[in-house]
């Protein structure tokens, strides 16, 4: 067997490079893993500086409690840390750090100087590093606390520099993962320079006070404040009203006991609970605080330590979703019950039951109904209200099989749509239930996005009648941003200014303010690690358009022409999902139709 195909065990150099490719994979992580270990320090005070975009020099002081001279060393070697001793202190974790394995990461990519004294030495000791080997370990006099300075990131591993954004995403990156703990930590003194330049100097104070600093006055005048404490999470924070959200997902800060996190279901409940108050295609802004049990939850999920498993997650979506909806009500924003002046029941004039006088409910079915077998009903008839209920008892068993089968199964031969929408068809052996407006919304909207295709597209452009302007962010971060804008019929010139581009062209009839609300969504997409394509483009001018004074392809109440349009459904050409995976419409074997017709009807699908 050749030396290369040999089983061997890797060099501590390759092993260290490779952890490092998980835990350090840009400067930003470097920056939240230094930040990190300055907060479990102890420090009231951490100062960073920052030279070109991180790529030379990320340096975090801290007035903490120091490291030992005799422990630094061991500090750059994986998996060696003060912060715990046994699998089980993973659940009892109260610092950010755990696994010891940051510094021996940083390390080994970089050039590392690492000046420390503790309160009982009179000295302190310089290390350095390259490449995760120590060139010096000398005593020095050096004030309390700890300064870890970052030079050379990547100097050894080129690929992996060559990967890193321009410096003005990096920048952003790495203001992001500063803005991240201030919020976080509120009652910290932190500052930001950048070039010699101070970006944020930050006195200690509360959270709304912090969120002024560094989101600005406004934000922080509109929002609304968060507060719920039960057995199973407590929660503070606030969210912000509706005018002041975006169509991209600005200012959404979620914590679990001090610790940044995401978590796609818990940003769904604040959605949701805001459903019907935020305008279209914007999402909500929060800075939210939760305190969980650090046994109840999982931190060790993510190389990065950004997404956190609860052991109750549904209970705390409730609790979130509840005490949102709370506030805004608190504030006008939304109608909410005041409980504590709402009447009594008694005062309703409503007598109590005695309960030896109550009754169980009884349900009735007629196993002999068959919805289809009345000889007078005609493709095309619309369903009595009350034909609702009938319809479900018939659907129990077996009626169904009188009926004669189609020769073809995609056929339909029979169909009802009652007075909410929904719409009963017999196709071969099988039942369609279909919500027909959503079905009249895809039609329609398909037929809107291949309208579009025709406008946006190369070699349809036209000069604006003026020079525009765009500012928004640096599309041309990502490798395919201004050629996604070009295939739109968007060709964009970058000026000298910062993240400033000329729109050359646009496609010809169409309005500038939606070409350049485009081009901010497209940014906001690449800006949360995206890669939208350009069918995506489509799918969004067409939901911004909206359908109002689109020309209805069939009539809705008319079950024949509803049942002409439903054929690609029920052929298995297209799927009963919308764009946001929810179902809409059903097609299956009659006896569980009951259980669609009734999700439908409830708007559960």
């Amino acid at each position: 067997m050749s030396e290369s195909h040999r089983i061997q065990v890797l060099p501590d150099r390759v092993i260290n490079q490779i952890a490092a490719g998980e835990v350090v994979q840009r400067p930003s992580s470097v920056l939240k893993e230094l930040l990190e270990n300055a907060v479990d320090s102890g420090a009231n005070l951490i100062q960073v500086s920052l030279k070109d975009a991180g790529r030379s020099l990320i340096e975090v002081m801290d007035n903490g409690k120091g490291i030992p001279s005799d422990q630094i060393p061991l500090a750059l070697q994986r998996h060696a840390t003060s912060k715990i001793v046994d699998w089980e202190d993973l659940y009892r974790l109260n610092t950010y750090g755990f696994r010891g394995e940051a510094l021996a990461s940083i390390a080994s990519v970089s050039h590392i100087e690492v000046a420390s004294r503790v309160a009982d030495q009179e000295l302190g000791v310089l290390v350095e590093a390259q490449g995760g080997a120590i060139t010096q370990n000398q005593p020095s006099a050096l004030p309390l606390g700890t300064r870890v300075s970052v030079r050379s990131l990547f100097f050894n591993v080129p690929a992996r520099r060559n990967f890193l954004k321009k410096d003005s995403t990096e920048s952003k990156n790495l203001e992001e993962e500063f803005i991240r703990l201030a919020l976080a930590r509120p009652d910290l003194a932190l500052e930001l320079k950048s070039q010699g330049q101070m970006v944020y100097s930050l006195k200690p104070g509360n959270l709304r006070q912090r969120i002024q600093a560094v989101l600005g006055k406004n934000f922080a005048d509109g929002l609304v404040p968060v507060e719920e404490d039960t057995q199973l999470v407590g929660l503070s924070g606030f969210v912000a009203k509706p005018a002041l959200c975006r169509k991209t997902r600005y200012a959404q800060y979620l914590f679990v006991n001090g610790r940044y996190f995401k978590d796609a279901y818990l940003q769904h409940a604040v959605s949701s609970a805001m459903e019907g108050l935020l305008p279209a295609q914007h999402y909500p802004a929060y800075v939210l605080n939760f305190r969980v049990d650090p046994s109840k939850m999982d931190v060790n999920v993510h190389p990065s330590k950004i997404e956190v498993k609860f052991e109750e997650d549904q209970g705390i979506y409730a609790i979130l979703k509840a005490a949102v909806r709370r506030s805004l009500g608190q504030y006008q924003l939304q109608p909410s019950l005041d409980f504590e002046w709402e009447p009594l029941p008694g005062s309703w004039g409503i007598q109590s039951t005695p309960p030896d006088r109550l009754r169980v409910p009884s349900v009735r079915v007629n196993p002999d109904y068959n919805p289809f077998g009345n000889p007078t009903s005609e493709v095309g008839s619309s369903a009595p209200t009350s034909g609702y209920h009938r319809l479900l008892e018939g659907l129990m068993e077996p009626a169904y099989s009188a009926a004669t089968p189609s020769t073809q199964d995609d056929h339909l031969q029979d169909g009802w749509i009652y007075p909410d929408g929904t719409g009963l068809f017999r196709t071969g052996q099988r039942m369609v239930v279909v919500e027909v407006r959503v079905l009249l919304r895809e039609i329609m909207m398909d037929r809107l996005i291949q309208n579009l295709d025709q406008v946006y597209r190369p070699g349809h452009g036209v000069l604006p009648l003026e020079p525009v302007l765009w500012q928004g962010g640096s599309l041309d971060q990502a490798d395919n941003g201004l050629p996604l804008a070009a295939s739109l019929g968007i060709e964009l010139r970058r000026l000298e200014e910062k993240d400033t581009y000329q729109v050359e062209t646009h496609p010809a009839h169409t309005p500038m303010a939606e070409v350049l609300d485009l081009l901010d969504w497209l940014w906001a997409r690449f800006h949360e690690g995206g890669q939208p394509v350009r069918s995506e483009a489509l799918g969004y001018l067409a939901r911004t358009r909206g359908l109002n004074g689109e020309e209805r392809p069939f009539d809705p109440t008319n079950p024949a022409q509803v049942m002409r349009a439903l054929k690609p459904w029920v052929s298995g050409e297209r799927s009963f999902l919308d764009p946001e995976g929810r179902p809409w419409g059903w097609c299956g074997e009659p006896k569980r139709a009951l259980i669609a017709l009734t999700n439908l009807y409830e708007h559960t699908y």
